[in-house]
């Protein structure tokens, strides 16, 4: 099942939203989508956090900033479910809520690449990670400019900082740095529309017009890993996009994303995201059954 497209609620009076949402127990643990951009701090629960295909544990003081469309959950610690309360604080703000073109001013060039980066999910760590949870708290007593400015500034932190570990991979929304230069634009579009069949080396290193031993230096060093590797985790990414969806068995995903067989699959899907395709399909399974549910109560509310 897809994940389902929520509306964030805003006031009249606001551009953006913070909102500290408090829940006796679990959080909702929906999974779910919005065309709004999300920086969420965990105040207050430990468990599962879903962002795109990467799984992983969360606990408090947990900070992730979400890129627009970018399906993601947080599924609480089942033993902690009625034991506490989980809280989080939440920040949603659009791409135009200052205007279309505000992110593209010469100003915030290094916002709008982070913007961009955060289509995959960012966690934020380290010294960046406690100014920003710092900021998040004042803002919730501001309003105004004042409230306004704040974002502004926690938005600068993060484009400046080296402190953020990116989560989803390139292979779950195909994501394709626009900041690139044309060469290796070109290169991202001939590995997108190949991915799921043969992709050659040598045939990438043509189209940048490059030996191939001089284009595998150069990607190496762009990308910042291999072009094997790159391209195994577009496979792998697309994978997990297609197992979460629960339509196809494992071996219709491993020859649709263009592996030649299943051994090699399995292999290759472990080695990136430490579990099985099997192991990763049940355990968004869950997230799945509540969509599901959520959808048949709102297609069928009770009279």
């Amino acid at each position: 099942m897809d994940p389902l497209l929520l509306k964030v609620k805003k006031t009249e009076t606001d551009s953006f939203s913070v909102n500290h949402f408090t829940y006796s127990g679990s959080f909702p643990g929906l999974w779910h989508y919005h065309s709004e951009y999300e920086l969420t701090l965990i105040v207050k629960s430990s468990g599962t956090r879903f962002v795109g295909d990467h799984i992983d544990r969360y606990t408090e003081n947990d900070l992730i900033f979400i890129g627009k469309n970018l399906a993601h959950t947080w599924k609480t610690d089942p033993s902690k479910e009625k034991n506490q309360s989980s809280e989080a604080l939440v920040i949603h703000f659009k791409e135009d809520f200052l205007g279309k073109t505000f992110f593209t001013t010469p100003e915030l060039y290094a916002v709008e690449k982070f913007l961009q980066l955060s289509q995959r999910g960012i966690k934020i760590m380290g010294k960046t990670q406690t100014a920003i949870i710092d900021h998040m708290y004042q803002i919730q007593a501001l309003s105004g400019v004042n409230k306004l400015i704040k974002l502004l500034q926690i938005l600068s932190l993060l484009a400046d900082s080296e402190e953020l570990i990116l989560l989803s991979s390139e292979g779950y929304n195909q994501y394709i740095n626009e900041n690139t230069n044309d060469r290796l634009n070109k290169v991202h579009a001939y590995i997108m529309n190949n991915f799921k069949s043969s992709i050659r080396l040598t045939d990438a290193a043509d189209i940048a017009n490059m030996s191939p031993t001089a284009f595998s230096r150069y990607f190496k060093q762009r990308m910042q890993k291999p072009f094997s590797q790159f391209v195994n985790e577009l496979k792998v990414g697309y994978a997990c996009k297609l197992l979460m969806l629960h339509k196809f068995s494992i071996q219709q995903i491993c020859f649709e994303c263009g592996f030649q067989n299943v051994s090699n699959f399995n292999k290759q899907f472990k080695s990136y995201t430490e579990l099985s395709p099997k192991q990763f399909q049940l355990k968004h399974r869950s997230l799945y059954l509540q969509a599901s549910l959520y959808q048949l109560q709102a297609n069928n509310p009770a009279e």
